[in-house]
C-alpha cells in the first residue's frame, strides 16, 4: 500500500538516544547506502545534524523548511524516509495534530550487518563479489598474532580486594573543590557457589533464555563486590522480579546497593588495590569511583557547613532524584560522574538540571575526560582558563563552571 506524501506544512521534532561516530558514518555510506539510496543517506545525515549536542533532541521544524534546504520534494522526502524506516534506521511517529516525531536509530556494526541474514545477504546481491569483498575489507581489523606468546594478564580478584569496613570521608580530599564499562575486567575465583545459588531462586523468572553466561556473571560479580553470600543473592533475586513476572537485573543492584547501605551503614565497597605502590591522587579516585549520590551530597554540605551536626544538614529531595537522572543518562564512569557532580555543586552551591550537566558532560567529553583519573586531573588543574571560557563559550556557562 502507498504511503501518502507528507504534508509540507506539517511539522516535525527529531530525537536521538547516541552520538554519530566517524566509523558510524562509514558504516552508513558503504553497507547501508547500496541498499536504501543516496536520498536516504542524505536524509539521515540531515536528520543527525539537526540534533542539539547538550540533548539530542532538535527544535521543532517545518518540512517545507527542510525540503528547502535539501532540495527535496514531499514526495521524494516521503520515499526516503520510508526506505529509513524498512532498514531499521528510523522510527516515525505521527500526533494527533499532524505534526510528527523522528527518532534516529543507530546503525549495526559492519561485522553485524555483514554477518546479518538479511542485510549482509542483499548487500551481496546488490553488489559485485569484487565491491563487495573490497567493502568487507574496509572494516576488517587485523588479527593480532600472539604466536607462542602467554597471557599473563592479571584477573581482578589477583589485583584487587573489597573492603568494607573502612570508613571514608571528604575531609581528605578539601583540595577537590577547586569509556563505558570495562569489558577486559575478570573475576576468576569468585568464592561463590553459582550452582547453590541458582537451586533456590525460580528459573522460570529467566523467560526462555534461562541462565546465560551474562546472567552468571551478573551475580556472581554483584556477590563478589558487595561480598554477598549465596542466601543474601537468592533473596536479592526474589525482590528483583518486575510485575511482568521477569527478572530485572536494575532492580537487582538498586536492592544490592541498599541492603549494603542498611548492614554497613555506608555508601559501597571500597575498592582497594592489593599492590603497595601509590597512584596519582589515588585516594581521591577511590572516593570518586565508591561514593553514592547521597553521600557525595552530604560530604559536601558538611565541608561547606562544618557547624552543623549530621542531624542538621538538609538538602531537597529533588536533589537525589537529579543526580539519579545524571546517572542514568549521561554515558561516562561512575568516577567521572562523582567528579562533574562535586565540581558543579561547589560552584553552584546547587544541583541544576540534567540539560545543564549534559553541557557541562559535552566540554569534559571534548576535553578527553573520559576516566576518574582524568577527572580528578581536571578539576584539580590550576589552568581555570584552560579553554578561555568567555560568554560566547560553546558551553553556554561563561567562565564560571569549569
Amino acid at each position: 500500500m502507498a504511503t501518502k506524501s507528507v504534508d509540507s506544512k506539517s511539522k516535525f521534532n527529531i530525537y536521538s538516544s547516541f552520538t554519530l561516530s566517524s566509523d558510524d558514518v562509514s558504516v552508513i555510506s558503504l553497507l547501508y547506502t547500496p541498499l536504501m539510496g543516496s536520498d536516504a543517506l542524505m536524509l539521515y545525515l540531515g536528520f543527525t545534524s539537526l540534533l542539539e549536542r547538550n540533548n539530542l533532541k532538535s527544535e521543532e521544524i517545518t518540512h517545507q523548511d527542510f525540503f528547502d534546504v535539501y532540495s527535496l520534494t514531499p514526495a521524494s522526502f516521503t520515499k526516503a524516509r520510508i526506505k529509513l524506516e524498512g532498514i531499521g534506521l528510523l522510527i516515525t511517529y505521527q500526533n494527533p495534530d499532524g505534526n510528527y516525531i523522528y527518532v534516529v536509530c543507530p546503525p549495526l556494526t559492519a561485522k553485524n550487518f555483514i554477518k546479518d541474514a538479511t542485510l549482509g545477504l542483499y548487500l551481496y546481491a546488490k553488489t559485485s563479489k569484487e565491491t563487495f569483498e573490497f567493502i568487507s575489507n574496509h572494516f576488517k581489523v587485523e588479527v593480532i598474532d600472539k604466536g607462542k606468546a602467554t597471557n599473563i594478564t592479571k584477573s581482578f580478584d589477583e589485583v584487587y580486594s573489597s573492603q568494607v569496613d573502612t570508613e571514608y570521608t571528604f575531609d581528605k580530599f578539601k583540595y577537590i573543590l577547586g569509556k563505558k564499562p570495562n569489558k577486559n575486567l575478570t573475576i576468576n575465583n569468585y568464592n561463590f557457589d553459582f550452582d547453590f545459588f541458582c537451586k533456590g531462586i525460580n528459573l522460570d523468572f529467566l523467560g526462555a533464555v534461562g541462565v546465560t553466561k551474562s546472567f552468571r556473571e551478573q551475580i556472581c560479580n554483584l556477590a563478589f563486590v558487595y561480598k554477598f553470600n549465596e542466601t543474601d543473592m537468592i533473596d536479592l533475586y526474589t525482590e528483583s522480579i518486575t510485575k511482568q513476572n521477569i527478572f530485572s537485573y536494575g532492580i537487582l543492584k538498586k536492592k544490592a546497593n541498599d541492603l549494603f547501605i542498611h548492614r554497613k551503614n555506608m555508601n559501597a565497597p571500597k575498592l582497594v588495590s592489593k599492590d603497595d605502590a601509590v597512584l596519582e591522587n589515588k585516594e581521591l579516585i577511590d572516593y570518586l569511583d565508591n561514593t553514592s549520590p547521597k553521600d557525595l551530597i552530604e560530604d559536601v554540605l558538611k565541608q561547606m557547613n562544618p557547624e552543623l551536626s549530621d542531624d542538621e544538614l538538609f538538602y531537597p529531595n529533588y536533589y537525589l532524584s537529579r543526580i539519579n537522572d545524571v546517572y542514568s543518562s549521561i554515558d561516562l564512569p561512575r568516577g567521572v560522574l562523582n567528579a562533574m557532580i562535586l565540581k558543579v555543586f561547589k560552584e553552584k552551591e546547587e544541583i541544576p538540571t540534567l540539560a545543564y550537566f549534559k553541557k557541562v558532560a559535552n566540554t569534559w567529553i571534548r576535553d578527553n575526560v573520559f576516566s576518574t583519573a582524568d577527572a580528578t586531573r581536571y578539576v584539580t588543574s590550576t589552568k581555570d582558563n584552560r579553554k578561555a571560557n568567555t560568554e560566547d563559550d560553546s558551553t553556554g556557562f561563561g567562565g564560571n563552571v569549569l
